[in-house]
């Protein structure tokens, strides 16, 4: 008998070890790495650089909001003349602003849009140890929108627009009390919850027994992190909005595959669109279909958004 109890003593050790460790692999905050890391955006190395030195020698405005659990949070403004609105852009997991959105951000400021780049929280600038995958960013992506309606105007055009984590809390946005600005979203490659994309990962990449790992990282989330994996959903926030949403995904994405976005536009309850890339991964749409996003976000953005021109602040 005791070594039975000894026996079963070491499992349950290991398992909390490895639940802990998962944890905090995936959820903790850690000093960021210089560079893009993924093999694979290597190869588009020279034309994202030059997206994010374009918007550094814009000198865009810092600006901070503190959050609901009075987090310092970050962002980064650029002014368009005679503007139409601002785009509220959020970028995904343990990257940054312009790793994520320099390569569009001249598009967008050609359109005359101002752009309010962000550091989600446990992100660049921005206050914060944990990452939530959403469940406490969405209400951050609301707070940012605020700030935005306040300090323009209630006539103000305001538009989301997320990728990855990013796009999934922009997506749960929608479920918070959104100012009226808000006229539509963009929603490029993003999972449902933070629970569907562990539950995927835990399948596809660690390959380790889903349960119980997947409960113990959850319980260690809740003592430390103070989030539920499931509190947070996409499709329930989309299946309540009246807000019009452009779905975006690149088809070979393996990291949140398609069919995250095939069942968000599913459940999306306003006006929709969806645009997928056959030869696109993970947040490279924009990459590999250049023409046909512009012109779809174009179209979407002139279809959604007023052409209130804003005066300048």
């Amino acid at each position: 008998m005791t070594l039975f109890l000894l026996i079963l003593l070491v499992i349950v050790l290991a398992l909390l070890a490895g639940g802990y460790a998962a944890f905090y692999v995936a959820i903790v905050r850690r000093p960021p790495k210089p560079g893009y890391q993924s093999a694979y955006l290597q190869q588009f190395l020279p034309e994202l650089e030059r997206g994010a030195q374009w918007f550094r020698e814009q000198s865009p405005e810092t600006v901070c909001i503190r959050s609901r659990d009075k987090l310092k949070l970050t962002g980064y403004f650029l002014p368009a003349d005679n503007a139409k609105g601002t785009l509220l852009l959020v970028h995904g997991y343990r990257s940054n602003p312009m790793s994520d959105f320099g390569i569009v951000c001249p598009f967008y400021h050609s359109l005359g849009w101002n752009i309010l780049a962000v550091c989600q929280r446990a992100h660049g600038e921005s206050e914060g140890k944990y990452i939530t995958f959403g469940v406490k960013e969405r209400f951050d992506v609301c707070d940012w929108a605020l700030y935005l309606a306040d300090r323009f105007g209630p006539d103000h055009n305001i538009v989301l627009d997320g990728i990855s984590m990013g796009s999934a809390s922009v997506l749960m946005s929608l479920g918070t009390e959104l100012p009226p600005n808000v006229k539509c979203v963009i929603a490029d490659c993003g999972f449902t919850s933070a629970h569907a994309q562990f539950l995927h990962l835990l399948k596809t990449r660690i390959h380790l027994p889903v349960h119980p790992l997947l409960d113990i990282m959850q319980l260690f989330a809740k003592l430390f992190a103070d989030f539920d994996f499931k509190a947070g959903s996409t499709v329930e926030a989309l299946q309540r909005t009246a807000i019009p949403v452009l779905f975006i995904h690149g088809e070979r994405d393996t990291y949140v595959p398609v069919r995250f976005t095939v069942e968000n536009y599913a459940a999306c309850a306003s006006e929709k669109q969806l645009l997928t890339v056959p030869e696109a991964g993970h947040g490279t749409s924009y990459i590999f279909a250049r023409e046909a996003c512009q012109r779809t976000l174009r179209e979407f953005l002139n279809s959604h958004a007023e052409s209130y021109v804003c005066a300048k602040h």
